[in-house]
């Protein structure tokens, strides 16, 4: 009788498990919020047929896929679920530099201050030299910092230069020590969260639909281990619609419905190329020239951001016109991990770009 008992218990403390556990993969990481202060995007002229039917997909994509468009602030193309929030990869980095502009003009940051300065260091100690590097070095990706990093991946790893090999302020390579230090930086200096922060001076102002401070993980969203770091990666949850309308107020040089968010000075210096990346090493594609966290492209006058996974941000400030695309990879460990496991690059990318040159031919 006792032993059966045993057998029950046993098997009902197994089942728990299995039921937590199968919580613990399908549930999401981060809600759909439905904040006080969100304001509707408006509708202007739609787009012609024929740029339309560049954009829209001729079958079913193979995961969920969103597109807007905007432009002078209004919704002129969009398809999918653009509501929903996806995890924005290296996008995030953009955002944290618009961040950025805010805290200095608030007279919370100054870029100037060296890392010594600021006190920031790392597992693997830094050395006297990297040390010297500026946040205005890492937010161009010049800190001349070349050492593992959380997050980072492809040419990240198999192109990192040596350590010392370049002096901070001297050499551009894309490197998520830049990104994720200045996320550490920021919370340091501002004494604030990215996402409380992101809340109160930017989602706020410019009535973002679908974001709330919980938006912005910091550290492993699903207690995956990661590289040992004092700087943790963020992540940072968009919907489509929230991306483009930040898109077009870096597009209108800080504004939004006619009020400055963001200084038109800091917006300027944000997507000025401070780097010739035709004359580096690395191959980076379209991309000729880098801001603060912004990819320049000269050849289209357009400023980029882009994220893993096929996701993309395109911003053409003399059009005041914003193109963005996001493909979800998951919100939870179960949609993550199958993502992961397929690794589906299913892109428009090259459609993007055709409708954005047909957009500017227009008449």
């Amino acid at each position: 009788m006792r032993t059966k008992k045993i057998i029950k218990r046993t098997l009902l403390s197994i089942l728990l498990l299995l039921i937590v556990f199968f919580v613990y993969l399908v549930v999401p990481r981060v809600s759909n919020p439905n904040p006080k202060y969100q304001t509707r995007l408006t509708y202007g002229k739609p787009l012609p047929q024929e740029i339309r039917n560049v954009l829209t997909p001729k079958t079913k994509p193979s995961r969920t896929r969103s597109i807007v468009i905007l432009k002078n602030e209004k919704i002129i193309y969009e398809y999918g679920h653009t509501d929903k929030i996806m995890n924005t990869a290296s996008i995030r980095k953009s955002i944290l530099g618009l961040l950025y502009g805010i805290a200095v003009d608030k007279g919370l940051i100054d870029i100037h201050k060296t890392l010594n300065e600021l006190k920031i260091d790392e597992i693997v100690p830094l050395t006297k030299q990297e040390k010297t590097a500026t946040i205005q070095d890492l937010l161009m990706f010049k800190s001349g910092i070349f050492l593992p990093s959380q997050g980072e991946h492809d040419s990240q790893i198999t192109d990192r230069p040596k350590r010392e090999s370049h002096a901070p302020g001297t050499y551009f390579f894309s490197n998520n020590f830049d990104a994720n230090a200045l996320g550490t930086i920021f919370t340091q200096e501002t004494k604030m969260s990215i996402g409380s922060f992101m809340e109160k001076y930017l989602a706020k102002p410019i009535g973002l639909q679908d974001f709330s401070e919980n938006n912005v993980i910091v550290g492993a969203p699903w207690f995956l281990p990661k590289k040992p770091s004092k700087h943790k990666q963020y992540y940072l949850f968009l919907s489509t619609r929230d991306l483009a309308r930040i898109g077009a107020m870096v597009a209108n040089e800080g504004v939004w419905n006619g009020k400055q968010i963001v200084s038109e000075t800091w917006i300027r210096k944000s997507i000025t190329s401070h780097s010739n990346l035709k004359e580096n090493h690395i191959n980076y594609g379209r991309y000729d020239g880098f801001g603060y966290q912004w990819w320049i492209d000269s050849n289209t006058e357009t400023v980029w951001s882009d994220g893993y996974g096929e996701r993309f941000l395109m911003i053409n400030p003399k059009q005041n016109l914003v193109l963005t695309e996001q493909n979800f990879t998951g919100n939870s460990l179960l949609s993550t991990g199958l993502w992961l496991k397929n690794r589906n690059m299913d892109s428009g990318i090259k459609n993007l770009i055709k409708a954005h040159e047909m957009i500017v031919q227009q008449k």
